[in-house]
């Protein structure tokens, strides 16, 4: 079967929920990173988090749309999670990301917002695998600011799904990196059940994590598929996360 027509039956699939974005504006043959930002929109945001969460958003799209390279190869997906998980936008080029106003509201259903999280991505790295397109290794970005309140079965399920991903990157095997970014009164120990990639905010202001990420897929965009490209140091307001140390302590 020729690479042409196994693209047609990817896009007859009606799994494929985007398909004529894909076949607009894919660049196929051009390897891709496809990274899910996974934001919580539960009560604890409402008020100056939401708002500086918004701004954020769309700044990333723009500063990702300045880099030449970034705004082909760069694929973003928006999940949100509070009384209930919301995919806000499938994986689409980041030329057709939307920027929602998001409005936060109610629990913290985490772990079923990882959930989806994993599964979209999954899709993601499936269609680049059938229409032969090359691909980076995905990345989950989650933004936090409080504690979960999912059962701790749900919880538990999700960092083992976590946990088997990540496994599956270091051997090779597609999987995805994983971070987790906490702010306010978020809990660590939460956080670093899921990932060992656990960085907080000391502000709210997420314009800065935002830079960095968009400076990090940009690099990323730049390097080979099998190259691990050195990313930028987290920029000031931003920090390793430890468990020993709460979110206020030993700033500068």
């Amino acid at each position: 079967m020729s690479k042409q027509a196994g693209v047609n039956d990817f896009f007859n699939d009606k799994r494929a929920q985007s398909a004529e974005v894909y076949k607009k504006t894919l660049e196929i043959h051009m390897p891709h990173m496809a990274c899910a930002l996974l934001l919580d929109v539960s009560g604890s945001m409402y008020g100056e988090a939401i708002g500086s969460l918004n701004k954020a958003i769309q700044q990333f799209k723009e500063q990702v749309l300045s880099d030449p390279e970034a705004r082909k190869r760069v694929d973003i997906a928006i999940i949100t999670f509070g009384s209930e998980v919301q995919m806000i936008s499938d994986f689409v080029p980041v030329t057709e990301m939307p920027t929602p106003r998001l409005k936060a509201d109610g629990r913290t259903e985490m772990a079923r917002g990882i959930q989806l999280a994993i599964d979209l991505v999954n899709e993601r790295t499936e269609l680049y695998q059938r229409i032969g397109t090359p691909f980076y290794k995905p990345w989950i970005f989650m933004i936090t600011d409080g504690v979960a309140t999912s059962s701790q079965q749900e919880m538990s399920d999700a960092a083992e799904r976590i946990r088997l991903e990540e496994e599956r990157a270091e051997n090779g095997k597609c999987g995805l990196a994983f971070w987790a970014l906490g702010t306010g009164d978020y809990d660590s120990s939460q956080l670093f059940s899921l990932t060992k990639r656990v960085v907080e905010l000391k502000d709210q202001d997420f314009s800065i994590i935002f830079d960095w990420i968009s400076k990090s897929l940009a690099t990323i965009s730049r390097s080979s598929v099998w190259q691990k490209p050195q990313l930028d140091d987290l920029p000031l307001g931003v920090r390793i996360a430890r468990q020993d140390r709460a979110i206020d302590e030993g700033w500068y």
